[in-house]
């Protein structure tokens, strides 16, 4: 049995977890939520956009073939790989770089117009000053009025309105079990895997750090964004209890 593991430092860099990771780039084809989030950011023609935590490209390469000048930074070597490979077949021209989102490079400051944090696993430190060092950084690399897109994958409200739950899905060739409870203290929501694989029991943790939508408002202003807007979805629906995501518009 896998020993429990703090989410992405484990399941990002090793392919075992792939049934885990963000969607892939599907050649020939637009995500459908791509036009929501342009309509959200209004980006004009020659827009610079940084990508963090871009996984697999999933939003990196279609923005690139729209035309914008685009960077994909995220941590996991073996998705960035694929991301690459991915790009190179769509023949979109994306700086690729990888790094630790706490810390991107010194001479980025107010380089570009808007970051994007998609699917993400903000929360994912477990040092509270490290989950604010994100924001610092996406508001210091962009431009004075430049706009930021969070979409964080889980919202406090709704685990606390909806409780502990039990869920099963097919990762391809065999099923996983993902029990999910929220600690009401500590605010950690931890996600327990098994699965039965080649005759043995695996099982591994994912744990992430939730907040609710006045808690990533107070921190998006301590990082130097001038306002926010809290939404539902990439449409732009209005935020209710049971929304199961958050997505935040900033700006600096």
């Amino acid at each position: 049995m896998d020993n429990p593991s703090p989410s992405w430092q484990r399941i990002y860099a090793d392919e075992e977890f792939s049934w885990l990771w963000p969607p892939a780039y599907e050649p020939g084809s637009t995500p459908p939520e791509l036009e929501s989030i342009l309509s959200l950011l209004q980006p004009q023609n020659g827009a610079r956009f940084l990508d963090l935590a871009c996984g697999l490209g999933w939003l990196t390469i279609p923005m690139a073939l729209r035309g914008f000048h685009v960077t994909g930074y995220d941590l996991s070597d073996a998705m960035l790989t694929r991301a690459q490979e991915s790009a190179a077949h769509a023949k979109a021209e994306i700086q690729w770089v990888r790094g630790d989102m706490r810390s991107l490079p010194a001479d980025w400051t107010a380089t570009f117009d808007f970051v994007t944090l998609t699917l993400s696993e903000f929360g994912c430190f477990h040092d509270e000053s490290d989950n604010q060092c994100v924001l610092a950084e996406a508001a210091r690399v962009l431009k004075q009025g430049g706009r930021f897109l969070l979409d964080i994958v889980v919202n406090r409200d709704e685990l606390v309105f909806r409780g502990d739950r039990t869920e099963c899905f097919d990762a391809g060739g065999y099923f996983i079990s993902d029990r999910g409870s929220l600690d009401l203290l500590s605010g950690i929501y931890t996600r327990v895997f098994q699965w039965y694989r080649q005759g043995q029991r695996r099982q591994t943790t994912w744990q992430i750090r939730a907040y609710t939508a006045p808690e990533v408002t107070r921190m998006l202003q301590r990082a130097g964004f001038r306002s926010s807007t809290p939404y539902r979805n990439y449409a732009g629906d209005r935020l209710t209890r049971d929304s199961a995501s958050l997505v935040f518009l900033a700006q600096k």
